[in-house]
């Protein structure tokens, strides 16, 4: 007899009933946000690995040190090469490219994939990881554990994941659901509190994180004044302790309850700029509503702050719509020309780029974008008013290039280089100054001037040489230009500077599929569906890669989960249709033809392979049709071939001979694949 694989576990405390035990775990952590904010659970999983892994296999550790450090600043020490781009190495004050929402999913790829090569190295019996109070975690930790209960294979790393109820969080429930069978984790029980113990302390120790309901009932007894106290005096202890990642958790917590609403308001300010700079979007939001909060009636500079947080973490979310009313808080509650600025920024970059493509108005994205410039160019210090107008430019450059005008674009842009070069020190800005050359290699590439973008690519990467990005897009340029082992080098380094994604296996795929790399090709396709098994057109390329190889039943698999994806899907249905086709059910593969068609009539595969599907079952006429489709679409000699012979059968030999005439001129002196095909007619010169 064999056994069932191990599965990961999934301990619902608040679920009675009789379930198996959960394993025994070997690493136990929190991932309460109260206690550290983002990666609160993951965060402290690192301290565990990282440190372990450093003694015999910091190579490891190197690969993965944007992920370690994004999760775990603390560790830094412990990475042998951790990235320096411009990004994160610029001042706060020269921020000006900020990480997409995408980032934390690439980078809990990447924690997926260190944590089986630690266990593989370290501890290849497997090992358990516990990640209780889930629930209360932030979505941060949330994602995390929804890619390492699908990408972590339970006989190496088995996660035991406990939580109180169902969490709020679509995307982690269907994990758990499918990836982890119930389970029944340890008795969990709070012992009681000694008799003589400070039960309203014990809370305040927790960091508000007791459930224990006495305790609660304690603390909420206490007087306001004595609460706020005590609430400030936890904080100094966990700030002289240095507990890290406290700071954007638990102290800001106790400072948010406690004497001083003022130095709170600081701290959640300080706070919001660090998560926010770090992209960590969903608590920035939470934070900026609650530091908000700290200052009643007042409005300084700090408030303003939070307040255009509020609304471009709302941005960067899709949610943009929800970000009007604090965009427009601002410029009713003040007259400072620099909150103006901010805002008709923001509100352009809703119009024109955060909102639903449906609402996009690039009017009124123009409208906007023009205030900002008017209000930039008036910036009373000099160096100021270069900065944020070059900024400005740049931003209505990308109003540009969606009203269709790239001239227009890069004149922008080359006139905000052309100042920031005139008022700046070549060390000054850098950062800034990077961001215009890589938008104006992306505008010369969309006006078909590739020499030139390669050029700036060039460039900037000799000066951020360490950012993944660039190297991707050059990748792209250096392919339309011909240089095919040049951009597949740019791609293996954007890849190993890079947290996992997917974009960079689907495209050098594209690429290797071109040079007739098919083995290549379809190893990083089925990396980059491994990344994102949602990306449809990954699987329509593999199911295209796995038709020609005959391998027929994976391509039927990722037909029927493209089309669970997106039903309509014409790649797909044509595609279903050969797999009729070759099980010999013509009826169903003439039917999915035609839906393929129904989808997208300029689809020429479909109409060939309809008309070739119609001329096997005995129906020329049909099959004529269909290829005049075709070849309206696209005139190509194997199509002119096909109609000849499908014309020929009905009698249209004048036809057919001009048809047979195009495909011989196209074939020149070679010799067509038709040749056996081709009537002995004397006016056909071969």
């Amino acid at each position: 007899m064999t056994s069932s694989p191990p599965r990961h576990s999934w301990v619902v405390t608040a679920t009675g009933g009789e379930l198996p035990p959960a394993p025994r775990p070997d690493i136990d952590v929190r991932c309460n946000r109260r206690l550290r904010g983002p990666y609160a659970g993951g965060g402290a999983l690192l301290r565990v690995v990282v440190p372990e892994l450093a003694k015999a296999h910091g190579d490891l550790i190197a690969a993965r040190a944007t992920e370690v450090i994004a999760l775990a600043p603390e560790l830094a020490p412990l990475v042998p090469i951790a990235p320096q781009t411009l990004t994160n190495l610029a001042s706060r004050a020269e921020r000006t490219r900020f990480y997409p929402v995408t980032r934390t999913l690439r980078i809990s790829h990447g924690i997926a994939e260190m944590l089986t090569e630690w266990v593989r190295a370290l501890h290849p019996a497997g090992t358990v990881i516990a990640l209780r109070e889930l629930d209360e975690a932030d979505p941060t930790d949330h994602q995390l554990v929804t890619v390492l209960l699908r990408r972590c294979d339970p006989r190496l790393v088995r996660l035991v994941i406990e939580t109180d109820g169902i969490p709020d969080d679509a995307d982690l429930v269907e994990a758990l659901t499918r990836y982890a069978d119930r389970a029944a984790g340890p008795a969990r029980v709070e012992n009681p509190p000694d008799p003589d113990a400070d039960l309203a302390q014990l809370y305040i120790d927790s960091d508000g994180t007791s459930k224990v309901p006495a305790v609660r009932s304690a603390y909420d007894a206490l007087p306001a004044d004595e609460r706020a106290r005590r609430h400030t005096a936890r904080a100094e202890e966990l700030i002289a302790r240095k507990d890290p990642g406290s700071e954007t958790g638990a102290v800001l917590y106790h400072l948010e309850h406690g004497t001083d609403p003022l130095r709170a308001g600081e701290a959640f300010n300080e706070a919001v700029e660090e998560c926010f700079d770090r992209g960590f979007y969903e608590w920035t939001l939470d934070l900026s509503l609650r530091g908000r909060r700290l200052f009643g009636d007042a409005r300084p500079m700090r408030y303003w702050n939070l307040t255009a947080k509020v609304g471009a973490c709302l941005s960067y979310m899709y949610r943009g719509a929800e970000g009007f009313a604090y965009f427009a808080e601002m410029r009713a509650g003040s007259i400072d020309p620099e909150i103006h600025m901010s805002s008709s920024y923001m509100m352009a970059m809703l119009f024109t780029r955060h909102l639903p493509k449906g609402d996009h108005d690039e009017y009124r994205a123009m409208e906007w974008v023009n205030t900002a410039i008017a209000l930039a160019d008036r910036h009373p210090e000099q160096h100021r008013r270069v900065f944020v107008g070059a900024f400005m430019r740049n931003a209505k450059a990308l109003v540009e290039l969606h009203r269709a005008d790239p001239q227009a674009a890069l004149d922008l842009v080359n006139e905000a280089i052309a100042m920031t070069d005139e008022d700046l020190g070549p060390d000054e800005q850098l950062l800034h100054r990077s961001v215009l050359l890589y938008n104006r290699a992306q505008i010369l590439a969309v006006l078909g001037d590739h020499a030139g973008s390669l050029r700036d690519y060039d460039t900037v990467i000799s000066r951020d040489p360490d950012y993944g990005d660039y190297y991707f897009e050059r990748a792209g340029g250096r392919r339309s230009a011909g240089r095919y082992a040049e951009a597949l080098a740019d791609y293996a380094e954007a890849i190993r500077l890079s947290p996992p994604f997917h974009e960079a296996h689907y495209n050098r795929a594209d690429l290797l599929r071109e040079m007739g790399e098919d083995d290549a090709a379809l190893r990083d396709l089925d990396y980059a569906i491994e990344l994102e098994p949602t990306h449809v057109d990954s699987r329509v390329n593999r199911v295209d890669l796995l038709l020609e190889r005959g391998e027929l039943e994976l391509a039927a698999a990722d037909v029927a989960r493209g089309l669970e994806l997106d039903p309509k899907n014409a790649n797909l249905l044509s595609a279903q249709g050969a797999l009729h086709e070759a099980a010999g059910d013509v009826d169903a593969a003439y039917a999915s033809y035609t839906a393929a068609l129904d989808q997208d009539p300029t689809f020429v595969a479909a109409w060939a392979n309809r008309a070739i599907l119609a001329y096997s079952m005995g129906r020329p006429a049909d099959a004529v049709e269909d290829l005049d489709h075709a070849i309206d679409l696209a005139d190509d000699p194997a199509l002119r071939a096909n109609r000849a012979i499908a014309l020929q059968e009905i009698g249209e030999t004048a036809r057919a001979l001009d048809d047979w005439r195009a495909h011989l001129a196209a074939y020149g002196d070679e010799i067509s694949p038709f040749a056996a095909e081709i009537p002995e007619i004397p006016e056909i010169v071969r």
